[in-house]
Protein backbone atom coordinates (compact mmCIF):
# COMPACT_ATOMS: atom_id res chain seq x y z
CA UNK A 1 0.00 0.00 0.00
CA UNK A 2 1.52 3.40 -1.11
CA UNK A 3 1.97 6.01 1.84
CA UNK A 4 0.45 9.50 1.07
CA UNK A 5 3.87 10.85 0.74
CA UNK A 6 4.82 8.31 -1.92
CA UNK A 7 1.28 9.59 -3.27
CA UNK A 8 1.98 12.70 -3.25
CA UNK A 9 5.14 12.67 -4.95
CA UNK A 10 3.42 10.53 -8.31
CA UNK A 11 0.94 13.53 -8.19
CA UNK A 12 4.10 15.94 -8.31
CA UNK A 13 5.47 13.83 -11.01
CA UNK A 14 2.26 13.68 -13.28
CA UNK A 15 1.78 17.11 -13.00
CA UNK A 16 5.11 18.39 -13.91
CA UNK A 17 5.80 15.67 -16.83
CA UNK A 18 1.86 16.85 -18.14
CA UNK A 19 2.38 20.24 -17.78
CA UNK A 20 5.83 20.06 -19.99
CA UNK A 21 4.53 18.11 -22.34
CA UNK A 22 1.15 20.14 -22.99
CA UNK A 23 3.38 23.16 -23.37
CA UNK A 24 6.43 21.49 -25.56
CA UNK A 25 3.47 20.40 -27.73
CA UNK A 26 1.48 24.03 -28.30
CA UNK A 27 5.04 25.52 -28.40
CA UNK A 28 3.93 28.93 -30.33
CA UNK A 29 4.53 31.18 -27.77
CA UNK A 30 8.05 32.32 -28.31
CA UNK A 31 10.23 32.61 -25.04
CA UNK A 32 11.83 36.32 -24.83
CA UNK A 33 15.64 37.02 -24.56
CA UNK A 34 15.97 39.23 -21.88
CA UNK A 35 13.13 38.49 -19.90
CA UNK A 36 12.51 34.86 -19.73
CA UNK A 37 16.29 33.60 -20.25
CA UNK A 38 19.60 35.92 -20.47
CA UNK A 39 22.44 35.35 -23.53
CA UNK A 40 25.79 34.84 -22.32
CA UNK A 41 28.80 35.96 -24.01
CA UNK A 42 31.36 32.64 -25.73
CA UNK A 43 29.90 29.64 -27.87
CA UNK A 44 27.36 27.30 -26.80
CA UNK A 45 29.18 23.83 -25.98
CA UNK A 46 27.67 20.32 -26.75
CA UNK A 47 29.16 17.31 -24.50
CA UNK A 48 31.50 14.95 -26.55
CA UNK A 49 28.33 12.51 -26.68
CA UNK A 50 26.12 14.78 -28.18
CA UNK A 51 24.38 16.19 -25.19
CA UNK A 52 23.65 19.60 -23.88
CA UNK A 53 24.66 20.28 -20.47
CA UNK A 54 22.26 21.87 -18.24
CA UNK A 55 23.66 23.10 -14.86
CA UNK A 56 21.66 24.02 -11.77
CA UNK A 57 22.99 26.31 -9.59
CA UNK A 58 21.90 26.07 -5.41
CA UNK A 59 21.91 25.91 -2.07
CA UNK A 60 20.57 23.75 0.22
CA UNK A 61 19.61 26.19 2.86
CA UNK A 62 17.61 28.42 0.00
CA UNK A 63 13.95 27.91 0.22
CA UNK A 64 13.57 28.33 -3.48
CA UNK A 65 16.19 25.72 -3.81
CA UNK A 66 13.97 23.67 -1.41
CA UNK A 67 10.99 24.08 -3.53
CA UNK A 68 12.22 23.71 -7.13
CA UNK A 69 13.95 20.29 -6.31
CA UNK A 70 10.36 18.12 -6.60
CA UNK A 71 10.22 19.78 -10.01
CA UNK A 72 14.10 18.82 -11.02
CA UNK A 73 13.22 15.57 -9.60
CA UNK A 74 9.65 14.86 -11.20
CA UNK A 75 11.44 16.69 -14.69
CA UNK A 76 11.44 13.98 -17.86
CA UNK A 77 14.08 15.73 -19.56
CA UNK A 78 14.91 15.27 -23.13
CA UNK A 79 18.07 12.18 -23.64
CA UNK A 80 19.73 15.27 -25.21
CA UNK A 81 20.26 16.69 -21.95
CA UNK A 82 22.51 16.21 -19.04
CA UNK A 83 21.69 17.62 -15.71
CA UNK A 84 24.39 18.35 -13.70
CA UNK A 85 23.99 20.54 -9.69
CA UNK A 86 26.60 22.98 -8.62
CA UNK A 87 26.01 24.67 -5.51
CA UNK A 88 26.76 28.01 -4.74
CA UNK A 89 29.38 29.51 -2.75
CA UNK A 90 28.94 33.21 -1.44
CA UNK A 91 29.65 32.74 2.41
CA UNK A 92 30.79 30.78 5.38
CA UNK A 93 27.24 28.95 5.09
CA UNK A 94 27.01 28.22 1.11
CA UNK A 95 30.42 27.23 1.02
CA UNK A 96 30.47 24.35 4.00
CA UNK A 97 27.21 23.24 2.46
CA UNK A 98 29.12 23.04 -1.22
CA UNK A 99 31.58 21.08 0.45
CA UNK A 100 28.50 19.16 1.87
CA UNK A 101 27.14 18.29 -1.47
CA UNK A 102 30.50 17.57 -3.18
CA UNK A 103 31.11 15.04 0.02
CA UNK A 104 27.89 13.27 -1.26
CA UNK A 105 28.86 13.06 -4.65
CA UNK A 106 32.40 11.81 -3.88
CA UNK A 107 30.98 8.84 -2.55
CA UNK A 108 28.18 8.69 -4.51
CA UNK A 109 25.52 9.17 -2.29
CA UNK A 110 24.15 12.61 -3.53
CA UNK A 111 20.57 11.34 -5.51
CA UNK A 112 20.38 9.62 -1.88
CA UNK A 113 20.94 11.83 0.25
CA UNK A 114 19.81 15.65 -1.44
CA UNK A 115 16.37 15.52 -0.84
CA UNK A 116 16.83 14.04 2.84
CA UNK A 117 19.10 16.68 3.37
CA UNK A 118 16.87 19.52 1.94
CA UNK A 119 13.98 18.08 4.27
CA UNK A 120 16.42 17.98 7.33
CA UNK A 121 16.92 21.82 6.53
CA UNK A 122 13.46 23.49 5.89
CA UNK A 123 10.95 20.41 6.78
CA UNK A 124 12.90 20.08 10.35
CA UNK A 125 14.30 23.53 10.59
CA UNK A 126 17.31 22.19 11.52
CA UNK A 127 20.65 24.57 11.30
CA UNK A 128 23.73 22.12 10.12
CA UNK A 129 27.00 24.36 9.22
CA UNK A 130 29.31 22.37 10.54
CA UNK A 131 31.27 19.09 10.21
CA UNK A 132 30.14 17.75 13.61
CA UNK A 133 26.29 18.33 13.24
CA UNK A 134 26.34 17.18 9.84
CA UNK A 135 27.73 13.69 10.91
CA UNK A 136 24.98 13.16 13.35
CA UNK A 137 22.55 14.20 10.85
CA UNK A 138 24.13 11.59 8.21
CA UNK A 139 24.14 8.57 11.24
CA UNK A 140 20.14 8.98 10.77
CA UNK A 141 20.28 7.90 7.39
CA UNK A 142 20.05 4.16 6.34
CA UNK A 143 23.38 2.36 5.10
CA UNK A 144 25.70 5.50 5.27
CA UNK A 145 28.64 5.51 6.76
CA UNK A 146 28.96 8.65 8.32
CA UNK A 147 32.53 8.76 9.78
CA UNK A 148 33.42 8.71 6.09
CA UNK A 149 31.01 11.02 4.41
CA UNK A 150 31.96 13.87 6.93
CA UNK A 151 35.25 12.73 6.99
CA UNK A 152 34.95 13.93 2.95
CA UNK A 153 33.53 17.27 3.75
CA UNK A 154 36.90 18.64 3.55
CA UNK A 155 38.87 16.25 1.79
CA UNK A 156 41.23 17.23 -1.17
CA UNK A 157 38.29 16.66 -4.27
CA UNK A 158 35.85 18.58 -2.42
CA UNK A 159 38.08 21.20 -1.92
CA UNK A 160 39.02 21.23 -5.79
CA UNK A 161 35.34 20.86 -6.67
CA UNK A 162 34.27 23.70 -4.43
CA UNK A 163 37.13 26.09 -6.18
CA UNK A 164 35.21 24.96 -9.36
CA UNK A 165 32.00 25.60 -8.55
CA UNK A 166 33.30 29.11 -7.09
CA UNK A 167 34.61 29.75 -10.97
CA UNK A 168 31.56 28.45 -13.08
CA UNK A 169 29.39 31.03 -11.10
CA UNK A 170 31.61 33.80 -12.02
CA UNK A 171 31.91 32.89 -15.30
CA UNK A 172 28.15 32.37 -15.86
CA UNK A 173 27.44 35.31 -14.01
CA UNK A 174 25.02 33.69 -11.08
CA UNK A 175 23.83 35.63 -8.26
CA UNK A 176 21.18 34.31 -7.49
CA UNK A 177 19.74 30.40 -6.98
CA UNK A 178 18.14 28.11 -8.38
CA UNK A 179 19.48 28.84 -11.46
CA UNK A 180 19.80 27.22 -14.63
CA UNK A 181 22.98 27.06 -17.73
CA UNK A 182 22.17 25.78 -20.63
CA UNK A 183 25.12 24.97 -22.92
CA UNK A 184 27.43 27.50 -21.07
CA UNK A 185 25.46 29.97 -23.27
CA UNK A 186 22.33 30.59 -21.84
CA UNK A 187 20.97 31.27 -18.08
CA UNK A 188 17.46 31.36 -16.54
CA UNK A 189 15.22 30.82 -13.78
CA UNK A 190 12.27 30.18 -12.16
CA UNK A 191 11.90 33.36 -11.32
CA UNK A 192 12.75 34.59 -14.87
CA UNK A 193 10.65 32.37 -15.95
CA UNK A 194 7.98 33.03 -13.77
CA UNK A 195 7.54 29.20 -12.66
CA UNK A 196 9.28 26.04 -12.15
CA UNK A 197 7.33 24.27 -14.82
CA UNK A 198 7.63 26.97 -17.16
CA UNK A 199 11.56 26.89 -16.80
CA UNK A 200 11.96 23.32 -17.72
CA UNK A 201 9.85 24.37 -20.64
CA UNK A 202 12.55 26.87 -21.71
CA UNK A 203 15.50 24.90 -20.74
CA UNK A 204 14.51 22.33 -23.08
CA UNK A 205 13.69 25.22 -25.96
CA UNK A 206 17.37 26.48 -25.15
CA UNK A 207 18.83 23.07 -25.63
CA UNK A 208 17.47 22.55 -28.74
CA UNK A 209 18.10 25.54 -30.04
CA UNK A 210 21.62 24.62 -29.27
CA UNK A 211 21.52 21.35 -30.84
CA UNK A 212 19.91 23.11 -34.11
CA UNK A 213 22.66 25.31 -34.29
CA UNK A 214 25.34 22.38 -34.54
Amino acid sequence: MKTSKSISAAIVCLFVATAIFIASAARAQDYQEGVDYITLSGDATVLPDGKVEVLEFFWFGCPSCFRFEPYLLAWQKPETIRLANVPAVWNRNTEFHAHVYYAMELLNLNGDLMQPFYDELHVRGSRIYSVEDFEAWASTQPGVDAGVLASSVHSFGTITKVSQAELLADTYGVTGVPTLVVAGKYRTSPSMAGSSTRVLEIVEYLANRVLAAQ
